[in-house]
């Protein structure tokens, strides 16, 4: 190697800089979300700056090839610093001081242990977006906003299961997963929920979100004297109700004023005007309209879900946590022995 390069590559300045950006670009992944949804970056930003985004590779950067080739230099310097400086710890003497210097050169090489961790996982891991429909299969995993990549198997969405707190929002979700290969179940059954992901094949998955996929059907009681039954309503229906009136269906709400699920539904009696009523979900002194010896009641809301999976394949997260571990001796020992050389560090 010649004298200049080695000499640009073991700077210290080339490390500061190098780290400088590299804190900086995660700075940018922080704030821009990564490897989500096409929805939910249109969602975020304008069309045109999500295109933008995409085509500057700021939607999975930590994959991108300028993002690799910062951690590779990185990892090129501290290397080359670290053999540049190794012959001084032979002519130490003095033990504890030894010891101190070899802590440093630990710490330096556990560096080296997590970038290679992280360029493994760049290179050959990716991390995605799935969305199924309950009942629906899929092989196709949404990376970087648009890119689409097909995994070996078949993920399907057996059912998906939400619960809510008394004011309507979520409490938890869970996914029931089955992995199918050549169309055949190799694993059924296998529950996902949030901060509890579940392996296959090398892959994690991640639940990350949901959502309605429409058609929702509402569930009324009806009670009367001699008649008590459900009913289940969309949009636009309408029944009979005991003593000549009609009901119908206007409307459901995901939230209404901040009360949660509702639906709006509307009475029709003989002779008089058309009376609208919303029925909360999770208000309980409003769930229920009373009159003309009739109680109607909203029981429910049925409907059919997607479930969003973050799907990873992070194969370098291993030396990753070796080198931390082991950044963790070298730093102790660099620290703990520390004292200064009783000769001066001369041989």
């Amino acid at each position: 190697m010649e004298p200049q390069m080695r000499g640009l590559l073991s700077s210290i300045k080339l490390t500061i800089g190098l780290l400088i950006l590299l804190a900086a670009l995660s700075v940018i992944g922080t704030l821009i979300p990564q490897n989500a949804s096409p929805e939910q970056y249109v969602h975020l930003y304008s069309p045109r700056t999500y295109k933008l985004l995409r085509d500057l590779g700021l939607l999975d950067m930590y994959h991108s090839w300028w993002f690799l080739a910062a951690l590779g230099f990185l990892a090129l310097n501290i290397a080359v610093c670290s053999l540049q400086r190794l012959p001084v710890l032979r002519k130490i003497r003095d033990k504890r001081w030894r010891l101190s210097r070899l802590g440093v050169y630990i710490a330096h090489f556990s560096i080296l242990l997590i970038l290679t961790g992280g360029l493994m996982s760049g290179i050959g891991g990716f991390r995605g977006f799935m969305r199924i429909g309950e009942g629906e299969a899929s092989d196709k995993v949404v990376v970087g906003g648009e890119g689409v990549r097909r995994l070996p198997f078949e993920v399907r969405c057996d059912d998906f299961e939400v619960t809510f707190w008394p004011d309507g929002t979520p409490k938890e979700y869970v996914s029931r997963l089955s992995f199918l290969e050549g169309g055949k179940v190799v694993l059924e059954g296998v529950e996902v929920r949030v901060n509890h992901p579940v392996e296959f094949r090398g892959l994690t998955f991640y639940q990350a979100s949901y959502g309605s996929k429409g058609k929702e059907r509402v569930r009324l009681s009806i009670k009367a004297s001699g008649e008590d039954r459900e009913v289940l309503l969309r949009p636009g229906d309408f029944i009979s109700l005991p003593g000549g009136g009609r009901l119908g269906l206007m409307k459901y709400a995901p939230d209404v004023h901040g009360m949660g699920e509702g639906a709006l539904v509307v009475f029709f009696f003989p002779e008089e005007e058309p009376k609208g009523v919303w029925l909360l979900l999770h208000k309980e002194g409003d769930r229920s309209w009373q009159g003309k010896g009739i109680t109607v009641a909203l029981e429910g809301v049925q409907r059919r879900y997607w479930t969003g999976l973050e799907v990873a394949r992070d194969p370098g997260v291993w030396i990753v946590w070796v080198g931390s571990a082991s950044l963790m001796v070298g730093l102790v020992m660099a620290f703990w022995f520390r004292g200064g050389p009783k000769d001066g560090g001369k041989g």
